[in-house]
């Protein structure tokens, strides 16, 4: 599943950070965030686009289907995905530099993002329990 691939991915930056490659913990963090929010769409049966901001169609469906995100943490998703996923291309192909502060910072958006999804995918798991029966 996207979510566990998004797990990893966030390990993977924490073992980056942990040797001072920032640019691949800056990649390796998007990555997270993309999967996360891909893999909630996916467990919707949403098609997504291939694109590397899940963002805006993640938080409009979730509203759309009554599992709308609080209004400052949806706004902080969007901020942390475009961020991340403008960050990305330049961090891989060196052609930005990021320091520690904000590979650490990167790490911590990622795993909010994470942690908010999958509180999400809980939700969905229920209401797709009861719909069931």
């Amino acid at each position: 599943m996207l979510l566990a691939a998004a797990d990893e991915s966030i390990a993977q930056a924490k073992f980056s950070f942990d040797r001072g490659v920032w640019n691949l913990t800056i990649r390796r963090t998007q990555e997270a965030v993309e999967l996360c929010l891909a893999g909630i769409l996916a467990l919707m049966g949403v098609h997504y686009p291939k694109d590397h901001d899940q963002a805006p169609l993640t938080l409009r469906v979730l509203k759309a289907h009554g599992l709308g995100i609080e209004e400052k943490k949806a706004k902080k998703i969007q901020r942390i995905s475009i961020d991340l996923s403008r960050k990305r291309g330049p961090a891989l192909h060196q052609e930005e530099g990021h320091d520690q502060t904000t590979a650490q910072q990167a790490i911590k958006d990622a795993q909010l993002v994470l942690n908010l999804m999958k509180k999400v995918r809980c939700k969905l798991l229920v209401r797709m329990k009861k719909n069931k029966k």
